[in-house]
């Protein structure tokens, strides 16, 4: 039996490490062309953007791993079926419970994989991701500000600048309107300045030269004029990533102890912990969908030749993968509409799609088919049988007796 069960094992996991390569490097594309167009037109360092790359690998495996482990099954198991293999493992007393054990063990080992990406080396790969930008950005100052454009790029600034010297962050005739204050706003005008960036708080530092201050104060109703010879404003460069994306990225790279610890103060000043608790919930509750994808796979795999329906397992399989991850987002909503019970709702479809695909696997082991052919022939005699229970049949009976 064991050289059954490396066999099946062998089956899986040549498929898996191609579905693997394969979705990481489609994932990835969204990012790529961004990041081409960095080296391309602003100059980015190669080794920059490989970092960039190798920081987004692990949290995309988060989900690439069980997507591949599900394909790989059905691929796996599905060329078997179509050679006739099963047939003969089955003749041979090898029953679809039995071929479980195998898909078992890998999906132990995917999961506990999936499990260590997504808890530990996702968040280390989001901090990696954040400081890589942080530190592009900072560098490479024309992503952010362009000459002779009015640039909108940092939240409450409209800035203008004449000329940007690029290497060494000179510029000159510059504008700027900041109404970050809130009422009171501040117009600001300089001949002259210098970019610089602080790479331990994340900033850049504009120094200006030879200006003016024109500010007004809404509540007081008055107007100032300042003259200065030189004159700091800091740019927080983490705003580039906007207010929404810039949460949602810090949180993703907190490690576990710190979203516990942000989760807790939260309900502490009562203030709403559900999207905290959402993304350390996923780490540890997405890896083991291996095991429902699992049952799955192997059920939705051993559809047997005769049937005509050979890529009808692949068919069903996309199907359950779309409803899962939509189950997911559906996890989401219950979560904030029932906070106590948030733990729940992001196992439950886990625990749903098993609960499937055990149903399915144990048809498959009492030989019955389940199938678009099935279903139809099922529709159609409860659909005669309907009819024939029906008065308009009754009365033609009666009709064709006299």
């Amino acid at each position: 039996m064991s050289i059954i069960n490396r066999y099946l094992q062998r089956e899986i996991l040549l498929p898996f490490f191609y579905a693997l390569v394969v979705l990481v490097f489609i994932l990835l594309m969204g990012q790529l062309f961004k990041i081409v167009n960095m080296v391309v037109s602003e100059g980015v360092r190669i080794w920059d953007v490989m970092r960039l790359v190798f920081a987004l690998v692990p949290q995309i495996l988060t989900m690439a791993l069980p997507i591949s482990f599900f394909f790989a099954v059905l691929v796996g198991l599905g060329r078997m079926v179509g050679d006739g293999e099963v047939v003969a493992l089955k003749a041979a007393g090898v029953s679809p419970y039995a071929m479980f054990k195998p898909v078992l063990q890998l999906a132990v080992a995917c999961s506990i994989v999936a499990l260590l990406v997504s808890a530990w080396l996702a968040p280390w790969g989001m901090r990696q991701v954040r400081q890589v930008t942080f530190e592009i950005l900072q560098e490479k100052v024309t992503l952010a500000l362009r000459s002779r454009a009015l640039n909108l790029v940092f939240p409450g600034m409209a800035i203008y600048m004449g000329k940007i010297d690029r290497e060494t962050g000179r510029v000159a005739e510059v504008f700027i309107e900041d109404r970050r204050s809130g009422e009171n706003s501040q117009t600001i005008t300089a001949l002259e300045g210098v970019i610089v960036s602080d790479r331990s708080s994340s900033t850049l530092l504009l120094q200006l030269e030879e200006g003016t201050i024109h500010e007004y104060d809404s509540r007081a109703e008055g107007y100032r004029i300042t003259d200065f010879s030189q004159y700091r404003i800091n740019f927080d460069i983490a705003t580039l990533l906007g207010e929404r994306g810039q949460v949602r990225l810090r949180s993703k790279a907190l490690s576990n102890a710190d979203l516990l610890r942000k989760i807790a103060l939260k309900k502490s000043q009562g203030r709403n912990s559900v999207g905290t608790q959402a993304i350390l919930y996923e780490r540890f509750t997405q890896p083991f969908s291996c095991f429902a994808f699992a049952l799955l796979g192997l059920a939705l795999a051993l559809v047997p030749v005769r049937s005509g329906a050979r890529f009808q397992g692949f068919v069903f399989g996309l199907f359950f993968l779309l409803v899962y991850y939509l189950s997911g987002m559906v996890s989401e909503y219950l979560a904030e509409w029932q906070p106590p019970l948030a733990i729940f709702f992001f196992c439950l479809p886990n625990l749903v799609f098993i609960i499937v695909g055990a149903f399915l696997l144990s048809i498959k082991q009492r030989e019955v088919e389940l199938s678009f052919v099935a279903g139809s022939r099922f529709f159609t005699m409860a659909k005669s049988a309907t009819s024939f229970f029906s008065p308009h049949h009754s009365s033609n009976s009666r009709h064709k007796r006299k």
